[in-house]
């Protein structure tokens, strides 16, 4: 275990805050599509996380509507800050890789849209395979809503995590 990692462990037990601000921080410095497209990661919780992305002419379709690409962009954003909000006091030392991925379409987005991510099921079970293991495969849910908060789309994405090689 790293000594950042250990530090990530002892700081969750003592203000987690701390922690999910340093993952919002890395990941919007690592992702740099991620801020081309404006999105902004709200909140990174134990295996949850809630992003946004502003109405931007640029990101629009032929509609005029969000592109679909941007949509998918915002999901996949939100699933990985939900992997890593859940192993937050692991994945300084993990290689997370989205694996496979479903998107379901309901409506079309108008406006700003924001994503809501969590990995369900048991947190605890994940890392004990992780541990026992060395690596681990589960999803991530993914809901997307406009600034009406209409339902627009539901994504899965499937994430792969195992010891940085």
């Amino acid at each position: 275990m790293s000594i950042l990692s250990l530090a990530f462990k002892i700081l969750l037990r003592v203000k987690p805050s701390m922690v999910y601000e340093q993952i919002k921080k890395h990941m919007t410095e690592s992702l740099p599509f991620v801020r081309l497209l404006g999105i902004r990661i709200d909140s990174i919780g134990p295996g949850t996380a809630e992003v946004s992305m502003p109405d931007d002419g640029k990101l629009h379709n032929h509609l005029g509507t969000p592109h679909a690409g941007a949509i998918f962009t915002l999901a996949e954003t939100a699933s990985g800050a939900a992997m890593a909000g859940g192993f937050a006091d692991l994945i300084m030392d993990m290689r997370p890789v989205a694996k496979e991925s479903r998107i379901q379409y309901q409506k079309v987005a108008k406006g700003a849209t924001r994503a809501s991510g969590k990995v369900p099921g048991d947190l605890a079970a994940l890392k004990a395979q992780l541990k026992d293991e060395g690596k681990v495969a589960f999803p991530v849910n993914v809901d997307i809503y406009d600034e009406h908060g209409t339902l627009a789309a539901q994504v899965q994405v499937d994430w792969y995590l195992s010891a940085k090689r």
